[in-house]
């Protein structure tokens, strides 16, 4: 491919406007954010795909973004070794090929010749080990930092444009993980910190401008190695502080796609659109502190388990978009599956047997409010069941610090991205996980998933796999009521199919996408 030459003019602008704007979130931290805007900032006649979003509530980092909106900001700008499309398949990105070594403990990347940095600087081993380096490292507060604990042991310049990770352990899916968040490519001398003054990424935008409470803006990047594809002349985020006025937006045609929920269901035409399914993309965990009571007491875990109406929330909290979950985290849309473990429904006779005459008491912490709501009225439906619900900011929620809400209140609501299933228990199940927020560990379990790792052999894998299922339904140290698709209306000017779900695991793939008229 021949790669356009870069405009350094436009660069200069995009960097000394980011600055700017930094100087300005600074002095307006904890200001009330304001609406959007529906008037077009430049004319129509520029290709620009806009998304409705909520202003993000902490610094934007790549290394360290936890938010999902100030992960698109980021990832807009920055390419990872890898992404993968909704069928699960790998996608070559600033790695153009991998292999493993028979032991299965190396996994070696090569690196795609002719990508370069926004700055124009080449992107080398140096920067693909000094990004790794910086996220598992000791002083790492990534949250991609979990996701390689244990797994993860070093990474190194391989020669000839090729990086080599060694692992503690052999780990079949390991180029899954480096679809995570916060695994976007850096610069080696990269300071952590500043990427809004110099927002550096090898990615397929720039980041031209940010209005703080209105809109960030993107151009296209003429030096991305896949800049052949990418037809748009740019993206807007445009900020909206509720998610009616998102609707409202949407309705006016003031951005391209919107979230199916049920309250867009219920005010928006869905012929007037068009409906984009790109596979199973996340689910909320019920997560229960197995430590305290009540929750220490199996019996009312389960007894939980059985007394909430899954399919009331697949349709009540995501508008059917979602399959109904059975309590271990394996994506209908990951295979190997499980095999011959109960469907767990609503069965109010087992619930009244569990608790035996009891009446249980707790709080729903969460920071998704619908969720919560629904989860509450289902349960003070059922008899034996006393519920009351705490509903926090985004911010509130995943504070920082030894008493962070959503790792240890006693139930928790919190949501999960797209993984393979061993790299859940890892984050949430193992032994000393820094997101163990059910404060549960099982010996069995976790040699299961080390043996489920290591072997490649698809019918050892199912029954692995089942094995380790079986264990998380029946101890229930968290509920997985629905697992969600990714689906969203979008305007029909927008042509095009994408690949996947705008998230970290699709890389926020725009190839191929291009948009008609306003």
């Amino acid at each position: 491919m021949t790669l356009l030459t870069s405009h350094p003019a436009r660069r200069r602008r995009t960097l000394v406007s980011a600055a700017a704007v930094s100087a300005t979130l600074l002095a307006l931290t904890g200001c009330a954010t304001t609406t959007a805007s529906g008037d077009d900032t430049d004319g129509s006649a520029e290709a620009v795909y806009r998304i409705g979003i909520t202003e993000p509530g902490a610094e934007i980092d790549p290394l360290t973004v936890a938010d999902s909106d100030a992960q698109l900001i980021a990832g807009l700008v920055t390419e990872q070794l890898v992404s993968f499309t909704a069928d699960g398949e790998a996608l070559p990105r600033l790695a153009t090929e991998w292999s493993a070594s028979d032991d299965g403990l190396t996994w070696t990347f090569t690196l795609r010749d002719g990508a370069r940095f926004n700055d124009g600087s080449p992107v080398t081993a140096a920067d693909v080990v000094a990004t790794f380096e910086a996220i598992i490292g000791e002083d790492s507060v990534s949250p991609a930092k979990s996701a390689f604990t244990g797994i993860l042991d070093a990474v190194s310049d391989a020669g000839d444009g090729a990086v080599a990770f060694t692992l503690a352990r052999p780990f079949s899916d390991f180029p899954r993980l480096l679809a995570g968040n916060n695994t976007g490519i850096l610069p080696a001398d990269y300071e952590p910190g500043t990427w809004l003054d110099e927002p550096v990424g090898a990615g397929q935008f720039l980041l031209e401008d940010y209005e703080v409470g209105q809109s960030i803006s993107f151009v296209k990047n003429p030096d991305y190695w896949n800049a052949d594809e990418i037809e748009l002349d740019g993206v807007e985020l445009k900020i909206y502080k509720d998610p009616q006025a998102s609707v409202l937006a949407f309705q006016a045609g003031d951005i391209d796609r919107i979230s199916i929920t049920p309250d867009v269901l219920a005010t928006v035409d869905v012929d007037d659109y068009d409906t984009l399914s790109s596979g199973y993309s996340h689910f909320y965990g019920i997560h229960l502190d197995v430590t305290e009571a009540p929750f220490d007491d199996a019996t009312i875990r389960e007894a939980l388990a059985w007394a909430v109406d899954r399919q009331g929330i697949v349709d009540d909290v995501y508008g059917g978009t979602a399959a109904v979950g059975n309590d271990y985290p394996v994506l209908p849309d990951y295979l190997p599956q499980p095999e011959g473990i109960p469907q767990r429904e609503q069965d109010l006779d087992k619930v009244a047997d569990l608790l035996d005459g009891r009446t249980v008491s707790f709080t729903i912490t969460t920071s998704f409010q619908l969720f919560g709501e629904v989860l509450q009225q289902q349960l003070n439906a059922v008899d034996g069941f006393d519920v009351d619900l705490e509903v926090l900011s985004d911010e509130q929620y995943y504070a920082e610090g030894a008493d962070s809400p959503w790792l240890n209140a006693p139930l928790t609501v919190t949501s999960w991205g797209k993984r393979v299933p061993s790299q859940y228990y890892g984050l949430f199940y193992a032994e000393g996980a820094a997101w163990n927020a059910a404060h549960y560990a099982n010996p069995e379990l976790g040699q299961l998933v080390t043996a489920f790792d290591a072997t490649t052999d698809e019918a050892e894998r199912e029954a692995l796999l089942t094995d380790i299922s079986q264990i998380e339904w029946t101890d229930v140290p968290t509920i997985i009521p629905a697992l969600v698709r990714s689906e969203v209306l979008q305007n029909t000017r927008v042509k095009g199919e994408f690949i996947a779900p705008l998230d970290f695991w699709s890389g926020y793939n725009f190839a191929g996408i291009s948009v008609e008229g306003k």
